[in-house]
């Protein structure tokens, strides 16, 4: 390949010349510069926006409650969210709000501040989580999410879905438990049971019923709104004595978001590794979003844009006092279930939001705070989805380690603090990865048919002299993998001439174990006069052989690089042994 001329430095894509986040920059500010749409297509965005962001209504509020914060944060966090990261998201149609685990995470690292404190660190929490996350995806780090196991982040969803639950007991209720988590708490509670509020409890149980109801009518859409809607209207006209509504929380008449910067002075160890955690949780959750909402128009979707686009909407709700924010399933299903065209449905919810703040924000006021409360609990019971942890349970003991995982991760997020929990998960993520891409590793030995067609046979234990026996090897050959490779391997023994020809192809790097483990089976094939071929060689990994101090190439070891064509650097190898072999009896025969 030649050189690169001035001229084609200045066409070629940067991700050629390995420049991290200019790609992912680029095609986000080209998102944000798309032509708007056709007029009825706009029409039923318009349409789309105003339907999610009334259903997303409770649902702030409610968040804002769970994170331990003004209610009115979590409508500030539905403006921002959707205006900011509708512009830059790959995903059109994804909504990107406040969601419930993202609200319990950022209020648990903030709950051992001091009441007064708490306000301002959460809003600095909430930048300082749009920064991470904004890093990481111009670093191009959405392929890590892949590698968090099923059954860790089903352990962590359920766990967080079960505090949910929990959580809202106390404000469904109207009794104030005692205890330092929620386990204690619900406990407690269950223990002075004749202690709640009834005029709450019926009205918590009143929003459910309705809820339930509702959604099998042609109201389904607004379920939410009514539901809560009809209990606080009870609670205001008939003045209940004892049940709160979100004005006694805090103030929110005439309220609009307004810019405030945080005390970047409160930055502590313990705000950013929960930054980092929450960021990581909002991020895995989104990845699950783009993955279930393709672009309408065909464009493929970047999770590395994602989380630049999350990243920039948790500034900016940072800013105006809003809870972090990420991909919301819930929402983005409403959003699809409207009929919404492009990502002008996201961009028009936010502002939606924002008539609605501004000029509803003395009725919003009156709301129920069982209500919300009961809203929570529903949402918590219906987000735990037995389908996946059947699925966990389902691939069976043989699968232990990933059963260990998820339990272990879901009694982590319920009894440890969530940043926690979260480091706990990405532990056993890549325990679980390291060790079943060890053990996975299989060996079959090549053997030629008559009519030329490949077979693939179990490998012997031991090698016979004066013959060629090739090998191919599956699965990952790093670490581990390398040592599971070595005990594979057929030993020589007593055998004389043995050659075995090991198949590469695929492999983009060796690695210093895999080069040892190599090097240490040529020597014991040398011991005995025989040879080890490598074929199917890439360049990259000729190279790093070439330069290896334990591997000699042209000596006991022979590297065929790959060709195009399938097998024929493996054939040229055979073909090489075989005549090695023949000048190896000559010699012998010579000698006798």
């Amino acid at each position: 390949m030649g050189e690169t001329t001035e001229e084609e430095k200045a066409t070629t894509p940067d991700n050629e010349f390995h420049l991290p986040g200019l790609s992912v920059l680029r095609d986000a500010v080209q998102n944000a510069s798309k032509k708007v749409p056709p007029r009825n297509k706009l029409q039923q965005d318009a349409i789309a926006g105003m339907t999610t962001a009334v259903s997303s209504l409770p649902d702030g509020m409610a968040n804002g409650l769970l994170a331990g914060v003004n209610p009115i944060y979590g409508l500030y966090a539905c403006i921002a969210g959707p205006l900011v990261g509708g512009i830059f998201s790959s995903t059109q149609l994804m909504m990107i709000t406040a969601t419930s685990a993202s609200a319990i995470m950022a209020g648990q690292t903030i709950r051992s501040l001091p009441a007064e404190e708490r306000a301002q660190v959460f809003f600095l929490l909430v930048v300082l989580i749009g920064v991470v996350q904004a890093i990481m995806g111009l670093l191009g780090m959405g392929r890590l999410t892949r590698f968090v196991s099923f059954s860790v982040m089903t352990g962590f969803l359920t766990g967080i879905s079960v505090l949910l639950v929990m959580s809202q007991l106390p404000t469904a209720t109207g009794y104030a438990p005692e205890g330092s988590n929620s386990i204690v708490q619900t406990f407690d509670l269950l223990l002075h049971i004749g202690q709640v509020h009834l005029q709450s409890v019926s009205m918590a149980a009143l929003t459910i019923l309705l809820a339930i109801f509702l959604q099998k009518t042609p109201l389904k859409k607004f379920f939410a709104l009514i539901a809560i809607a009809i209990p606080s209207l009870i609670v205001y006209f008939f003045d209940l004595e004892g049940v709160k509504v979100v004005q006694d929380i805090g103030d929110i008449s005439g309220s609009t978001p307004s810019l405030v910067v945080p005390p970047f002075s409160a930055i502590s160890l313990e705000v950013i590794t929960g930054a980092i955690a929450v960021a990581i949780v909002i991020l895995i959750q989104g990845a699950g979003v783009s993955q279930n909402v393709p672009n309408k128009n065909g464009e493929s979707t970047s999770t590395s844009r994602d989380f630049v686009a999350q990243g920039a909407a948790n500034i900016a709700s940072g800013f105006i006092q809003g809870l972090p924010v990420g991909g919301s399933l819930g929402t983005t299903a409403v959003n699809v279930l409207a009929r919404a065209q492009t990502r002008w449905a996201v961009i028009f919810s936010g502002l939606a939001m924002t008539l609605i703040v501004v000029a509803l924000s003395t009725i919003v006021a009156h709301t129920a705070m069982p209500s919300l409360g009961a809203m929570l609990i529903l949402a918590g019971i219906r987000s735990i989805k037995l389908s996946d942890i059947v699925a966990t349970w389902n691939s069976g003991w043989s699968s232990w380690p990933s059963l260990l995982a998820g339990g272990v991760t879901f009694g982590a997020t319920l009894v440890l603090p969530i940043p926690t929990a979260v480091g706990i998960g990405v532990l056993l993520s890549a325990f679980l990865f390291v060790t079943q891409s060890s053990t996975e590793i299989t060996l079959v030995e090549l053997r030629k048919r008559s009519d030329g067609t490949i077979e693939e046979h179990k490998p012997p234990k031991t090698l016979k002299g004066n013959q060629v026996t090739v090998l191919n090897v599956y699965g990952n050959l790093f670490y581990a993998g390398a040592r599971t490779l070595e005990h594979l391997l057929p030993k020589p023994e007593d055998a004389r001439n043995p050659v075995v020809i090991l198949r590469l192809r695929g492999r983009k790097k060796l690695g210093p174990t895999l080069v040892s483990v190599l090097a240490d089976y040529a020597s014991l094939l040398h011991d005995v006069n025989g040879k080890l071929y490598l074929t199917g060689v890439s360049e990259q990994v000729y190279r790093e052989v070439m330069h290896s101090d334990k591997l000699r190439i042209n000596g006991p070891v022979k590297a065929f690089r790959q060709e195009p064509g399938l097998g024929i650097s493996t054939h040229n190898a055979v073909v090489d042994a075989e005549g090695w072999l023949l000048d190896s009896e000559e010699n012998e025969a010579e000698k006798r």
